[in-house]
């Protein structure tokens, strides 16, 4: 077993788990015995975490080749955002199955009723699920363009503008998203974060062609 697929296996791990979590979320939710109150805000959140699977995914298969990652110190970023994107699938979706939580209501004959909007816009969500997308895309910006220059791709000076750029692009969004519950402003940053994970993923597409 070579040194890259021993790192590559506790990362697939990690990412199966997370996956695994969001599956069991959304079945839940499906279930016919279960009554939702559905709201775009949150599902689209589930579709722009399943993007940074698949982008972390890729971007690891890449990165984890090099051997600066086969120190343990180096490899801790890279754990450190996959735990994160592991917490941040296990935080995109309510868990069906808890009491007393503010997101289940009842309807009007007396059901329990789970409200998407309310588990979305309550600060408990807010804090902990955007604080892990941040921690997340933090680590692995870092990762990648730390990554970059020890390759010798890109100098130091290009690496720390593009961590500056993935922080106001990518990171900082997600912190005002945490704090603030104006409609308005999940709104606009959720459709730009989907639009800016699509273009990820495209940008990654490229690289593996040009890999291969």
């Amino acid at each position: 077993m070579t040194q890259f697929e021993y790192l590559i296996i506790l990362v697939s791990i990690l990412v199966g788990l997370g996956l695994a979590d969001l599956a069991k979320s959304m079945r839940n939710l499906l279930l016919p015995e279960m009554s939702v109150q559905w709201h775009w805000l949150p599902v689209t959140w589930t579709v722009i975490v399943l993007g940074y699977v698949l982008m972390a995914w890729w971007v690891f298969y890449i990165l984890l080749q090099a051997e600066v990652w086969h120190h343990p110190v180096a490899f801790l970023p890279v754990l450190l955002s996959t735990m994160a994107l592991y917490l941040l699938c296990a935080f995109a979706l309510p868990d069906a199955d808890r009491e007393e939580v503010s997101y289940h209501t009842v309807d009007a004959e007396g059901e329990k009723l789970i409200d998407m909007e309310t588990f979305y816009l309550s600060e408990d969500h807010r804090r902990w699920f955007f604080g892990m997308a941040a921690t997340f895309s933090f680590l692995f910006f870092g990762s990648a363009n730390y990554g970059q220059f020890h390759a010798g791709n890109i100098p130091v000076e290009a690496a720390l503008l593009q961590m500056l750029s993935a922080s106001l692009l990518i990171t900082i969004p997600h912190v005002i998203l945490g704090v603030t519950r104006r409609r308005w402003a999940h709104l606009g940053l959720t459709i730009y974060s989907l639009g800016s994970v699509t273009y990820g993923l495209f940008d990654v597409a490229v690289a593996l062609t040009e890999v291969s």
